[in-house]
């Protein structure tokens, strides 16, 4: 995993918090913290996604598979009814799977073939509005905020180049890459605490982060009059948006 591009929104981002804190001491002292970890759910959004290696020659749809990670967050009250929050959801891999070929005019429908995988991970800061008060057990919550995507391990399977290659559609492997993405993310969730008294709470929340990236494919073209020339495919915007099902456990200082 590309650790650097992960942690660099989120120092940034906690740099700004300490720095907030610091000039705002009066405030620190009445305001309140929530830590939590937990699980996530990632359904991304694959309808869209295609990949092109050539307009007249060979287009894929496929689909992505979904995959459960953990997060983290950190959240800091400063007054009444409103917080920020920074929250780190794990890597999380996704296969993705042929829906359909087409090969010049000629379309082949296929269903689950496996042509590859990559992992992606989230980093998020959030505006939380908190519409009830503090003693309450149950604590609603709608975020808006900023959302920072970073894909890593992106590759072709065995099989799939193996069959592109006998085909005499590849002179050797291909190769993929997926951008990072800025983007923004939305929030609703829920803390309930185990009594008034308690700092342990549970929490649930849906999240929804719009995630758009350039899918680069790096290939030799076995039909070409130079096949050791490398060239690259681009299909720009593709649209991973998942949304993310969080289910965890917290405690509150």
């Amino acid at each position: 995993m590309k650790k650097t591009r992960v942690l660099t929104p989120l120092a940034i981002a906690f740099a700004a918090m300490v720095g907030a804190q610091q000039a705002s001491a009066d405030w620190l002292s009445d305001g309140d913290f929530v830590v939590r970890v937990g699980a996530s759910w990632v359904d991304p959004d694959d309808s869209d996604d295609n990949l092109r290696l050539n307009d007249g020659w060979i287009k894929e749809d496929f689909d992505i598979d979904s995959d459960t990670t953990w997060n983290i967050s950190g959240a800091w009250l400063p007054v009444e009814h409103w917080g920020v929050e920074l929250m780190y959801i794990g890597a999380t891999d996704h296969d993705m799977e042929l829906d359909r070929v087409r090969v010049d005019d000629v379309i082949y429908d296929i269903d689950g073939y496996d042509i590859g995988s990559f992992e992606a991970s989230y980093s998020n800061a959030y505006l939380n509005w908190y519409p009830l008060s503090r003693d309450c057990l149950g604590q609603p919550y709608v975020g808006i905020g900023v959302n920072y995507t970073d894909f890593s391990d992106e590759g072709f399977s065995r099989r799939y180049n193996d069959l592109l290659i006998d085909n005499d559609v590849l002179a050797t492997d291909a190769h993929f890459g997926l951008g990072h993405s800025w983007g923004f993310t939305g929030q609703i969730g829920v803390d309930f605490r185990f009594g008034r008294e308690s700092a342990f709470l549970v929490n649930a929340a849906v999240l929804y982060i719009d995630t758009d990236t350039d899918f680069n494919v790096y290939y030799k073209d076995a039909r070409s009059s130079d096949p050791s020339l490398t060239r690259r495919a681009t299909v720009n915007d593709v649209d991973f948006s998942p949304w993310v099902f969080n289910l965890g456990v917290g405690y509150s200082f």
